[in-house]
């Protein structure tokens, strides 16, 4: 299941972590989800997002940057580093929330994108979003350049 969705002014309470793609991210994910619980931040309508900023065919393991984020509400105050994600079109695909549904997108992105437009200058976005989490699903927003 695709469609298609502009971001715009999203602010993210935000953490990067430098390392190997894969079981890394997700310990980091939960300790960020710690730290937001801590925060009282994490709530029914929360929405993480995760962002691989390098890509593993390029930069070796230990190098690879992610970035996890909460969007924030616009009354939100956080003592985490904050940044604005940027605004865009995105592909949006909803997929399976278990390993193997996260890892069959990425396996499969290339057959995936083949007839999007896709903006490779800016990263996909796995988005977490608590009421898709509660049916077992989230979305993996591809950057496009131009409406579909």
């Amino acid at each position: 299941c695709m469609r298609q969705e502009r971001f715009e002014r999203i602010t993210l309470a935000c953490r990067r972590s430098v390392g190997p793609y894969g079981e890394h991210n997700r310990r980091f994910l939960e300790d960020f989800k710690r730290e937001l619980a801590r925060e009282q931040l994490l709530g029914p309508s929360s929405v993480l997002l995760g962002i691989a900023l390098d890509d593993p065919a390029h930069v070796p393991a230990d190098r690879l940057r992610y970035e996890v984020g909460l969007v924030l509400g616009r009354e939100q105050r956080t003592s985490l580093e904050t940044r604005v994600l940027e605004n865009g079109l995105y592909a949006v695909f909803e997929i399976p929330h278990t390993k193997a549904g996260v890892l069959s997108f990425w396996e499969n992105l290339p057959a995936l994108t083949a007839e999007l437009p896709a903006d490779r200058s800016r990263p996909i976005v796995e988005r977490y979003a608590a009421p898709m989490i509660a049916r077992h699903l989230c979305e993996m927003c591809v950057p496009i350049i131009r409406p579909l």
